[in-house]
């Protein structure tokens, strides 16, 4: 079972101040990416450590999701059980809407981000639709 490391928090900061203006690019700062560093960040393990350099576009990205099932059954095969996203913890990944796409989210206590144009984008709470436990151990 995965559990959080003792400094995840301040682990977790530094991984969203590295990204916080980084500008969206697939297969660096795409959202699958993104939630996996936060993940790896809290955790200490990379979910997305086989599809690293896998894809560096749309299509690649698509064929790599097709190929796992979607974005939803990756997001479910890499983390815990699925909650009610207004159940979320710092740390555990949703699904959202960013321009009209389906997008992994990483919950901070605030807000959900994701990867954006022009750096990390906010998303209300209510604004997820699914959402998945980060760590088992604390069903």
């Amino acid at each position: 079972m995965t559990q959080r490391l003792t400094d995840w928090q301040s682990r977790l900061a530094t991984c969203l101040a590295e990204r916080c203006a980084l500008p969206f690019e697939w297969g660096k700062q795409d959202c699958v990416l993104f939630a996996a560093d936060c993940v790896a960040a809290v955790t200490g393990v990379d979910p997305a450590a086989g599809e690293r350099g896998a894809y560096k576009s749309a299509a690649g990205a698509a064929r790599v999701l097709k190929k796992r099932g979607g974005l939803e059954a990756v997001a479910a095969a890499a983390l815990g059980p699925e909650i009610s996203p207004l159940m979320a913890q710092p740390g555990d990944v949703g699904l959202v809407a960013n321009g009209g796409q389906a997008c992994l989210a990483v919950w901070v206590g605030a807000c959900w981000y994701a990867p954006g144009a022009t750096g990390l984008t906010q998303f209300r709470l209510d604004e997820a639709t699914r959402a998945w436990r980060l760590c088992r151990d604390e069903e």
